[in-house]
């Protein structure tokens, strides 16, 4: 019995050398595991990166001016012919132009009779004025983003080609250009 019992102890010691010989700690898992955790910490980092990149606050600060700026002549383009705008507001749309002495147009309403109503408006402005193709949307701060898509395809359905976006006037300050106010009373 003995040597039975030599011989089943030192099987047993062969069985669990593999186990042994490396600590018996399986490292896949392990390495998964980490990789996982990896992966997912870029993602999140990455994502939280550009987030901070596209947001962008686009209220205009205010224009300043500090006195009459002389014009020159040479260099600028020449003046356009009729300006043409679409103010866009939460309650409706409003058309300008230079034409004929001046033109504005209010047209109540988001809905889709007013954007109808504007495509036929700016149909007839297009029809008067044939060498124009130059229209300005400018939105109101509080408009939705799909109203100002939809004015965008009614300039683009009545052939309007020189489509701009604008922005909202913004605030004018006047400034003083005073040297004794800037030196501290000197």
């Amino acid at each position: 019995m003995a040597g039975s019992l030599f011989h089943k102890s030192k099987q047993r010691r062969a069985e669990r050398a593999p186990m042994v010989a490396h600590g018996g700690l399986n490292l896949v898992p392990l390495v998964d595991i980490l990789t996982s955790i990896v992966f997912f910490s870029l993602l999140t980092y990455t994502g939280a990166a550009l987030a901070a990149l596209t947001a962008f606050d686009l209220a205009l600060p205010p224009t300043v001016i500090t006195g009459q700026q002389p014009k020159n002549s040479a260099g600028q383009p020449p003046e356009l012919n009729l300006l043409l705008a679409v103010k866009v507001s939460g309650n409706g749309l409003r058309i300008e132009h230079s034409g004929g002495g001046g033109f504005v147009k209010e047209i109540p309403g988001l809905t889709e009779a007013s954007f109808d109503q504007l495509r036929q408006q700016l149909a007839q402005i297009r029809q008067a004025y044939p060498d124009n193709k130059d229209v300005l949307v400018v939105p109101d701060d509080a408009v939705n983003y799909d109203n100002v898509i939809r004015v965008l395809e009614q300039a683009k359905a009545t052939n309007y080609t020189g489509i701009s976006l604008g922005s909202r006037s913004r605030s004018t300050q006047v400034a003083t250009a005073s040297p004794v106010a800037n030196r501290g009373g000197r």
